[in-house]
């Protein structure tokens, strides 16, 4: 639980934000446990659905994270990269806090996907305009909003957290969400060609936590991960900084498009609320960890013995390919 010092911080960080005139930043941020509890609340795994077989059939599977950036009446929206979500015409599965998995089903033309790019290249091996999408899932519950800032001025050196679900590194069915912790490092001027990626941090990430969202010390969603350390050739914003640095898009890209497909209004702008807070921290040992992420993503869930076979490991998942350590799928 939240002690009464941090809740009290807290309110003078939203009073300050209010009243202030020449900064966008409050005097008062949160602690790390504070962000991470608000990152376990609001960040999911995304998926393609399972079905009997594919496990056994060594089917290629690599799912990855996203996070809960508004809600309207029974509809809910998912941000993630848009690689993460690249096949359409199959059916997702979205891992909610609660470890409920919503499947829904990505069209090519579909009001439940909302793509900011597009894939180019004869493999789609690189991505025309920014490599995020928005997905839907409806449900009766009622699920934490993540707070969105548009990161549009964002100080080199701000303190960042980077939420998601990281591949295994071990032959393990089991999977937990990681918050790593880092320093923002460039912004650059222009978005880069190959997926409109603009920020370049110090946090270490694993395969799987592409799409998860980036937190700054309020926390608040300032961006999307998307991509870590450069291997060879392949880099992104800056082929030296990109060699200890990860990549991501700032959410000014996503708000500037929304303009255009009317899902503004489900968006939440607020400060957030202690109660997410006080929330996150008791259930994060639900939160935040799958038994069984195979069987959990079996479509309607059908039992099998997918639960007693291992993850290969942090590679092409059920492909068996080495680990790469140092960044997103």
């Amino acid at each position: 639980m939240p002690t009464p010092i941090s809740i009290s911080r807290y309110f003078l960080s939203v009073f300050f934000v209010i009243s202030a005139t020449t900064s966008a930043m409050p005097i008062f941020a949160l602690t790390p446990e504070e962000v991470d509890s608000v990152a376990s609340q609001t960040t999911v795994v995304i998926g393609q659905g399972l079905k009997k077989g594919d496990i056994e059939n060594r089917k290629e599977w690599n799912p990855g994270s996203g996070v809960i950036i508004g809600h309207s009446g029974k509809n809910y929206y998912v941000l993630t990269a848009l690689h993460v979500v690249r096949t359409k015409g199959v059916t997702y599965g979205i891992r909610t806090s609660d470890g409920d998995v919503h499947f829904i089903e990505i069209k090519d033309a579909s009001s439940d996907a909302i793509f900011l790019g597009s894939e180019g290249g004869k493999l789609g091996e690189t991505i025309n305009g920014f490599d995020l999408a928005v997905i839907k899932f409806e449900s009766d519950r009622n699920y934490p909003v993540a707070s969105i800032n548009d990161g549009n001025i964002l100080p080199v050196d701000t303190s960042l957290f980077v939420s998601g679900w990281p591949n295994p590194e071990n032959e393990s069915l089991e999977r937990n969400r990681l918050t790593s912790s880092g320093n923002l490092k460039q912004v650059a001027s222009s978005p880069f060609p190959d997926g409109g990626y603009s920020l370049l941090y110090s946090n270490f990430t694993r395969r799987g936590m592409s799409g998860g969202p980036i937190f700054n010390a309020d926390g608040r969603v300032v961006g999307i991960h998307g991509r870590g350390r450069a291997r060879g050739n392949d880099y992104c914003v800056d082929p030296q900084l990109n060699q200890n640095n990860s990549c991501g898009m700032q959410m000014v890209h996503l708000l500037t498009k929304s303009e255009t497909v009317n899902i503004q209004s489900a968006f939440n702008r607020q400060p957030v609320d202690p109660k997410l807070i006080s929330e996150g921290i008791a259930n994060k040992p639900r939160a935040d960890r799958i038994d069984n992420i195979f069987k959990d993503f079996t479509v309607n869930f059908v039992e099998s013995s997918t639960r007693d076979i291992p993850s290969l490991g942090c590679g092409s998942l059920l492909l068996g390919e080495p680990c790469d350590k140092g960044g997103g799928i």
